[in-house]
């Protein structure tokens, strides 16, 4: 599949990895792209990506540790019980030295769900040991009001840091014959509207299949056509 659009975001993302240190929070609804940006964007780099998920802290730190043994071919890391955040970045750091890496958690809200500490430990770890590294940061998550609490805002442990930030907004209609080849513009709409009503029911279960939820989807039809 081509990947469509997003020329602006890339060039954000593509400015914060010349830098030598770069932190960038990158959110948005679920379902608008996320995910696919990011692979897009380090497809050709030196990265880490790290898929979060609402398992316990403990589960998370197993499956962070083996993933970074499967990456770097280490069997031995995977024999290790390691319970603590610290020292997987120590190891992580030891394997990237100082070539320029890309360090992604996505999804970084369910750490936050799980430890409502997790912030201000990944605050720690990375005022001591990755700000003056060549590495750049990327925070990405679907629950836009709590990724603003923990990563943006005065009181997040995390405030002050990144370097960049991307609300994600969802394709604009005049990109989907790209994403549709050879469809109608009647096709195209039917598509936009399907497009909608499930980012409606996955932003919001509750309301799906409300009449409020028509008027929104409607609405945001017209100003996709529209712009």
């Amino acid at each position: 599949m081509n990947f469509i659009d997003r020329e602006k975001e890339l060039e954000t993302l593509n400015k914060g990895y010349k830098k030598e240190n770069s932190f960038v929070v990158l959110y948005g609804r679920r379902r608008v792209g996320k995910t696919t940006l990011i692979k897009e964007f380090i497809k050709d780099k030196k990265a880490f990506y790290f898929f979060a998920d609402k398992q316990n802290e403990n589960l998370q730190i197993e499956r962070f540790k083996n993933q970074i043994s499967e990456q770097f071919k280490d069997e031995f890391l995977k024999k290790i019980e390691i319970k603590d955040w610290d020292t997987l970045f120590d190891y992580l750091l030891t394997k990237i030295s100082n070539e320029k890496f890309i360090f992604i958690i996505d999804e970084f809200q369910y750490l936050c769900m799980i430890n409502k500490d997790f912030s201000s430990i990944f605050q720690r770890i990375y005022d001591e040991k990755l700000k003056d590294k060549n590495i750049m940061i990327i925070l990405c998550g679907s629950l836009i009001s709590m990724m603003y609490s923990e990563t943006l805002a005065y009181e997040s442990a995390l405030y002050g840091r990144r370097t960049a930030q991307i609300k994600l907004q969802p394709i604009k209609f005049k990109y989907y014959n790209e994403f549709f080849k050879n469809k109608s513009i009647q096709d195209l709409i039917k598509n936009m509207v399907a497009h909608l009503w499930l980012q409606s029911w996955v932003t919001c279960p509750r309301l799906a299949g409300r009449p409020l939820s028509i008027v929104s989807i409607y609405r945001n039809m017209y100003v996709e056509i529209a712009t």
